[in-house]
């Protein structure tokens, strides 16, 4: 029986139906998993009239999503590699949906906060599960530019509740926002159901060899002309560690790095996705302009990290994402002296957020591209839900801030802090790596 490497099947210098079927339900499950993360934060100051609750008191509905998003991440991936990747994604993609649109029919922050809760363990399983299997299917080639611009969904899903409160918040209230959120991506559950595909990895690894040939034959386009037998390279197959064991033994350090990365970036972020419209709000901007200035943020990340994903094909990849990080740090502090002109102010947010977002986003084609299959659900799951932790952070620091009198000018000040400690910590896993390298050499040559 011949054996045939089934990445020698995916790797194609021109994408089959099936992989773009996956690339685009991977685009709308990013897509809804923004939307239905980042709309909290745009009906915030809407919510805070209507309930007439301070900003304190609403802190704990904002943190109770992201609670849920690490816990959720960090399970996910264990039980992706128990239960397969579309098992994961279609059940924690309906479980979003349906707590999004219970979340209209709260009536007060105790019940908001628990449904809030259930919402975020959804969204963060949904999210790097759908980056895992993305990165399966694309070719080695333009896997990163490729998985990264599926990510952009997530920016995107953003952007899109930030345009969806400024232009329907006024006169629909609230919960018709949060619940019109929710019925999206609650169509798209019936889709994934009927056409999403399963890893030809995951069932290979799994011993499902019918299930994996059925797929790479419809990629592929043809059935193979004799008996085969589907193989991952050696690499991709090494069982004698369990993926928990390979992520904190042989990849630990990168590991750490990326795990550190995403902590301080998601800080940032969140603090800035949960609270800018209520901070620009305070600052006395209007409702529509704090909408569409909070909105630009995320949509420059979409082309920020469809930029640094053809980049990260063609030279070290996590080189391109810390100096995105870096020239952040330089922009925060340009914002701080702008603060005052809405357009100058406007232009800078949109180019930090191509720049902080778009390396955020790109964090996760990073990571599927450093670990190895048998180890990627677990790696990548557990990165973003460690990372989560400094989402819960953000969004109470948001709340924070009110309490410090802080100026406009000193917030984005202080936001250039843990951006610098995201680029510290890549460039460290660069050094790593090089010094890493050098060791094989010297052995190779030694030997």
């Amino acid at each position: 029986m011949k054996k045939i490497d089934a990445n020698t099947i995916i790797d194609r210098d021109k994408l089959s139906p099936l992989q773009w079927l996956v690339f685009i339900f991977g685009f709308l499950v990013f897509f809804c998993d923004g939307l239905d993360t980042g709309i909290i934060g745009f009906i915030a100051p809407a919510l805070l009239d209507d309930w007439g609750i301070t900003k304190p008191q609403l802190a704990p509905v904002l943190s109770a999503a992201l609670v849920g998003m690490s816990i959720g991440a960090l399970l996910s991936g264990p039980l992706s590699d128990k239960f397969g990747r579309k098992a994961i994604i279609t059940s924690t993609t309906l479980l979003f949906a349906s707590f999004t649109i219970l979340c209209g029919f709260a009536s007060t922050t105790q019940e908001l906060m628990i449904y809030r809760f259930i919402t975020g363990l959804g969204l963060g399983a949904a999210m790097p599960n759908i980056s895992t299997i993305v990165s399966e299917y694309m070719p080695a080639k333009r896997k990163a530019f490729l998985t990264g611009l599926a990510g952009c969904g997530f920016m995107l899903g953003i952007s899109c509740g930030g345009v969806l409160s400024a232009y329907l918040l006024e006169n629909l209230g609230w919960a018709k926002v949060i619940i019109i959120g929710g019925a999206i991506p609650l169509v798209l559950v019936v889709a994934l159901l009927l056409k999403l595909p399963e890893s030809p990895q995951y069932l290979i690894k799994n011993a499902q060899q019918d299930k994996a040939k059925h797929i790479l034959e419809r990629l592929q386009g043809c059935a193979f002309v004799e008996p085969v037998q589907l193989v991952l390279p050696q690499a991709e197959s090494n069982l004698s560690e369990s993926p928990a064991k390979m992520v904190l033994g042989k990849y630990l350090w990168g590991s750490s790095m990326l795990w550190l990365c995403c902590f301080t970036s998601l800080l940032v972020f969140y603090l800035l996705t949960s609270w800018m419209p209520t901070i620009l709000k305070t600052a006395g901007f209007s409702t529509q302009q704090f909408s569409l200035i909070a909105a630009i943020f995320p949509f420059g990340g979409v082309i920020g990290a469809i930029v640094m994903g053809w980049y990260m094909d063609k030279v070290n990849p996590t080189k391109v994402i810390k100096f995105s990080y870096l020239f952040a740090v330089i922009l925060f502090l340009v914002a701080g002296f702008v603060s005052t002109n809405i357009v100058l102010l406007g232009i800078t947010i949109f180019l930090i957020g191509a720049l902080l977002v778009g390396a955020q986003s790109s964090l996760l084609p990073l990571a599927a591209l450093f670990y190895p299959s048998v180890c990627r659900a677990v790696g990548v799951s557990w990165m973003h839900g460690i990372g989560r932790i400094g989402a819960i952070l953000g969004a109470f620091f948001g709340s924070l801030i009110f309490t410090f009198n802080l100026s406009l000018s000193g917030i984005f000040f202080i936001l250039a802090i843990p951006t610098f400690i995201s680029f510290i910590a890549l460039t460290l896993k660069v050094m790593h790596e090089k010094s890493s390298h050098k060791a094989i050499l010297e052995a190779k040559k030694a030997a």
